[in-house]
This record gives C-alpha cells, sequence and structure tokens, in this order.
C-alpha cells in the first residue's frame, strides 16, 4: 500500500516543467523577447547580465520574473510552459458569497470603469463622424477598444479608423445620389 501511494505521489509530482532545463527556456524566451544572447534575456527579466551563469549552473530557473514578464507581454503561460499539451481551464460558477469577497467585487468594479473609459472615448468620435449612437457602432467601436492593445496601434487611433469606416457611404449610395444631382 505505501508503494502504491508513493508511487500515486510521484506520477502527480511530473510536469511538463520537469523536462524545461534552462536552456532550452532560455531559448523560448530569446524568441519572445526578440534578443540575440542569454545574458540579453537576463536583462530582459530585470535581472543582472551574469545571473544566466549562476542559473545554468544550479539548474533553477527564475520562475517568478519569467511568469512575471511573461504575463506582461500578454504570452500565454500554458503555451510557453506546456508547448503540445492539452490544458483544460476550470470551470467555475461564482456563488452569492464569492460576490461578498473583495476580490470579485474589485474585479467587477475594474471592469465597470474600464467600459466607462471606452464609452467616454467613443462617445465623442460618434459626434465627429455623424454616427447614430445605436447598439451596432457601439458594439464595433467596444469591439475595437477591448481588443486593442497599445503594442501595435494605440486605442485612440484605432477608435479613429473605426469611426471613420463606420462614417464612410457605400460607394453605391454616393455615385446613386451624384446621378441624381445631374
Amino acid at each position: 500500500m505505501d508503494k502504491e501511494q508513493s508511487l500515486s505521489f510521484n506520477t502527480l509530482q511530473y510536469t511538463p516543467l520537469d523536462e524545461l532545463t534552462v536552456t532550452e527556456c532560455f531559448e523560448r524566451l530569446k524568441l519572445i523577447s526578440q534578443k540575440a544572447t542569454y545574458k540579453d534575456v537576463s536583462v530582459w527579466l530585470g535581472r543582472n547580465a551574469n545571473d544566466y551563469a549562476n542559473w545554468k549552473r544550479s539548474n533553477k530557473l527564475p520562475f517568478a520574473e519569467i511568469i512575471r514578464k511573461l504575463l506582461q507581454e500578454r504570452i500565454s503561460l500554458n503555451w510557453f510552459f506546456a508547448p503540445g499539451y492539452t490544458l483544460h481551464e476550470p470551470s467555475y460558477a461564482y456563488t452569492q458569497g464569492d460576490y461578498v469577497k473583495s476580490s470579485v467585487v474589485e474585479e467587477e468594479r475594474k471592469r465597470r470603469i474600464e467600459f466607462l473609459k471606452a464609452h467616454k472615448k467613443i462617445e465623442p468620435l460618434l459626434k465627429v463622424y455623424g454616427l447614430q449612437d445605436d447598439e451596432k457602432c457601439m458594439t464595433l467601436m467596444l469591439d475595437a477598444y477591448f481588443s486593442t492593445t497599445d503594442k501595435w496601434m494605440e486605442k485612440s487611433q484605432a477608435l479613429e479608423l473605426v469611426a471613420k469606416a463606420l462614417a464612410l457611404k457605400p460607394a453605391i449610395q454616393r455615385i446613386t445620389r451624384e446621378e441624381d444631382e445631374s
């Protein structure tokens, strides 16, 4: 019985992280960070350039720094630490008691504030481009706001482009109007 318990205990401890070496991890980090050397990756992680040699020698990874940087760069931890593995996200339904917890309440408050900020940026653009404040326009603009990260294009620029596109009249309407005027 002791063997069975220890056997199951050992198998539960095995994870894809057990296969991850310091070198392999830093090779992946080089791809993400677009750095040329392991020392540059160490600096990118916010550590000293010489720390890589220490990690390599001790065969220990700086998980806190790696996770913090991956989340900062919006990189999936599943993708980075367990490539090729199918992982499942736990599903959880909130109960009334959970809403009392400050973390859930705080998260909802942050989402409401973010929505209000988005609406505050969108509303003036609708007026400038003569767009109706209807559900369809608002949905498109909110989708643009929430799906844009400031790394590729600033939110304000993305919203401006979507508003301009929505304000464009289809070519057929312009041609018909021009024909009617002539």
